[in-house]
């Protein structure tokens, strides 16, 4: 459940967040005190697809997954994954709308919350805050675009080797020529994120495994042969 901090949010923080870059003290300052904080525990709900967006949250600390879930089967597809700084505006607050979406706690977080209206005056007093919601609004649709284009266009198999070669890696110290990758996610969440079933993930990374382009270890995946694998997202 989640929890309620009275406490005074720190304005210098604010500073590094791209939302209010360029903003004065002053402002900053006005704006830490219209925001409330919240803490989250991993796999508690923040926000729910239906509900009346209200608020305007900003991840303080953590991770949280957006996502819609289908009513007849339960499998969710994630839009996006938003970590410290990003924010889940969707409009700038003048209008009643429902959450198109969910979002989820993937870690322990911490979220900064600012009123529908709160959020308005913002973005129609100062320019700094309008430019930054619409490089945020490009950003996201650019991104739900490539999203329609994988899951309408590209087969599984595509899908999770791109997943795999766009995840941060790091040079493998027992695989030669390879990259290890640290998972931090399950095999339904990665499931979730490109559009299929946790069980045709596990198929799919064994038959990777077989052809000798990913080795499998616990909790980590070394990428044996990246150069087959990002020709085959081009063939």
């Amino acid at each position: 459940m989640c929890m309620i901090r009275a406490l005074m949010i720190n304005s210098s923080l604010l500073k590094s967040f791209s939302l209010f870059e360029g903003l004065p003290q002053a402002d900053l300052e006005h704006i830490a005190e219209c925001l409330h904080e919240k803490s989250f525990r991993k796999g508690e709900l923040v926000f729910m697809a239906g509900a009346s967006c209200e608020r305007v949250f900003i991840v303080q600390s953590g991770t949280v997954k957006v996502f819609r879930a289908s009513a007849e089967t339960g499998r969710e597809q994630v839009l996006e994954t938003l970590g410290p700084g990003q924010t889940c505006a969707c409009h700038t607050g003048e209008e009643d709308l429902d959450c198109s979406s969910s979002g989820e706690a993937v870690t322990d977080c911490k979220i900064w919350y600012l009123s529908a209206p709160d959020f308005a005056r913002l973005v129609q007093t100062k320019p700094s805050v309008s430019l930054a919601l619409n490089r945020i609004f490009s950003g996201r649709l650019h991104c739900l675009s490539s999203l329609v284009e994988a899951i309408s266009l590209k087969d599984v198999r595509s899908r999770l080797i791109r997943f795999l070669l766009e995840w941060p890696a790091k040079p493998s110290a027992d695989k030669k020529g390879g990259s290890l990758l640290e998972l931090t996610v399950t095999r339904e969440e990665i499931a979730g994120r490109i559009g299929t079933a946790r069980e045709t993930v596990a198929r799919t990374l064994h038959q990777l495994k077989e052809e000798g382009l990913i080795d499998i270890l616990a909790h980590q995946i070394v990428i044996k042969n990246r150069s087959k694998m990002e020709s085959q997202l081009t063939a």
